[in-house]
């Protein structure tokens, strides 16, 4: 198959012709860029400093989006509830399940604790460095992942991973509306977060906190997607 006589001569001028509007369009912006605009990195660092915060992703992100931090997590949740009605799965009906191979399976208990431990390192350390709640949850997951495809034992137990949620929901909540009666800002930063402690491990106030809150509520509810998915497919 000759490729050159797949793509026709009018979709090679389309995307050549979109392609020069784009650059076009980027170059008038470039050069026409507010000087408020230009010094927002800086502005942003300034107020960075202020929260006691050495990443200034996680402020963006935590503080200054609380609110659609908050509607992520909640989609993720419904995602997940959504998720476990359509599969349908019954936990007992484990015979299909490919016995793993004895090397799979030492493997994956040696690194199950070391994954762990980093996923949690990612989200406590999300403030001062690059990773956060919605990382480390992720790895988190990958690591109950590994104990799942490897062993024909490992469950997760549904009332933990509830409690899990249902605890990082409302301690998110709690702590923005502490923020909104404290400080009248919805997740206001009420703890203690001088500028002088920035890169220290207890700084950034309540940054760090809801960070560790995110990261069990995105560990928890990833790690029941992929159980509910295996536990189908081995059904299925």
């Amino acid at each position: 198959m000759n490729i050159k006589r797949d793509i026709s001569t009018n979709a090679i001028s389309s995307f050549a012709l979109s392609a020069l509007f784009v650059l076009t369009l980027l170059s008038i912006l470039l050069q026409h860029i507010p000087q408020k605009l230009s010094s927002a990195g800086d502005k942003l660092l300034e107020m960075n400093a202020q929260e006691g915060v050495a990443n200034a992703v996680t402020t963006v992100v935590v503080y200054f989006r609380g609110f659609d931090t908050l509607g992520e997590i909640a989609v993720l949740f419904i995602a997940s509830f959504g998720i476990g009605l359509m599969l349908n799965f019954q936990v007992q009906n484990n015979q299909n399940k490919v016995k793993s191979n004895f090397m799979l399976q030492l493997g994956a208990r040696l690194l199950f604790p070391i994954i762990l431990l980093f996923g949690v390192y990612v989200m406590t350390y999300g403030h001062l460095s690059v990773g956060g709640g919605f990382q480390g949850g992720v790895i988190i997951a990958s690591a109950v992942l590994l104990m799942l495809v490897s062993s024909n034992h490992f469950q997760l137990s549904h009332r933990i991973i509830t409690l899990l949620e249902t605890f990082a929901g409302v301690s998110y909540v709690l702590i923005g509306l502490i923020g909104l009666i404290v400080l009248d800002s919805f997740l206001g930063n009420f703890l203690p977060h001088s500028a002088s402690q920035l890169g220290l491990l207890l700084s950034g106030g309540i940054v760090p906190i809801i960070y560790i809150i995110i990261g069990i509520k995105v560990g928890s509810e990833m790690s029941l997607i992929v159980q509910n998915m295996l536990q189908r497919s081995d059904n299925d």
